[in-house]
């Protein structure tokens, strides 16, 4: 028997419940199989987490909590049910090629929820000239030390507190880590970010533009520089590695003192995908 004799095509009215029920079925199937391929193979630059964003902001306006990841997935699946009921298709495999291709279009359409990299203290401040500079020697080299006055002084200092705050951060991983932060940050084991509640921008603190990222034993240590908009601000922090728990705290920075920060990760057996679908990224 020749491939494609059993495939009928029924008249329009001749879709019963069950039929209906299959590809609707089919089309959540091809749209679990596109975020699957999504959530796996992007990382962080995967649109779920641009949409689970985008959702708890539209949340907050109407009172809603926190909204995790897997109800964003949910929700995605219902469209690729529905959207049966506008493409119809008449088949089975065409209902999973659609769902497929609609979410792929999606995904497309929406822009990655990427960070930048975090920054260094700036030192530089243009427009600061000293009164005097003077010269020693040391060890054949030469070293020229500036010399300010104390008006001088209170500019610079004024300069720096409305500039950033200083971040001194140290993520304590009690068991170590499995592999090398390298090998971890490419394989997605380890992620982290950092948010400043008031201005609403977002770094990535294991890619750095400047700022100081070191492994001293089971800790990772971080010196950066975060952009401030008045004297003080909330600023938050996530870390997710494997073989612990995801962490997000909080912190209350201001520019007249150093954020001197400690955030201490729990084991925990839970798989990492499974964890993540469980937190509300809303940054």
């Amino acid at each position: 028997m020749p491939y494609g004799v059993k495939q009928g095509v029924k008249s329009p009215g001749d879709y019963k419940f069950a039929d209906i029920m299959g590809l609707a079925l089919s089309g959540s199937a091809g749209i679990i199989a596109a975020l699957v391929t999504d959530f796996q193979q992007s990382g962080e630059a995967s649109a779920l987490y641009t949409i689970n964003q985008w959702i708890v902001q539209l949340g907050s306006a109407f009172g809603f909590g926190s909204i995790p990841l897997w109800m964003v997935v949910v929700g995605l699946t219902a469209v690729g049910a529905g959207s049966v009921f506008y493409f119809q298709p008449i088949t089975r495999q065409g209902a999973f090629a659609q769902g497929f291709g609609l979410l792929a279009v999606l995904m497309t359409a929406i822009p990655s929820n990427l960070a930048g990299g975090l920054q260094g203290i700036n030192d530089d401040l243009p427009g600061l000239e000293p009164a005097s500079v003077s010269r020693e020697a040391s060890n054949g080299g030469r070293i020229y030390k500036a010399s300010y006055s104390q008006a001088t002084i209170t500019q610079i200092q004024d300069r720096r507190g409305a500039a950033k705050y200083d971040v001194h951060l140290t993520v304590n991983f009690p068991n170590g880590l499995p592999a090398d932060i390298d090998t971890m940050i490419r394989q997605g084991t380890l992620r982290g970010r950092l948010h400043n509640e008031d201005t609403k921008e977002t770094w990535n603190l294991f890619r750095t533009s400047g700022a100081t990222v070191r492994k001293r034993g089971n800790s990772i240590v971080i010196h950066c520089g975060v952009p401030a908009r008045s004297e003080s601000g909330r600023l938050w922090v996530r870390v997710e590695a494997a073989g612990y728990s995801i962490e997000l705290e909080s912190y209350e920075a201001t520019t007249r003192n150093v954020a001197d920060w400690t955030i201490d990760m729990q084991p925990s057996s839970t798989p990492l995908f499974v964890q993540r679908l469980r937190k509300s990224y809303w940054f």
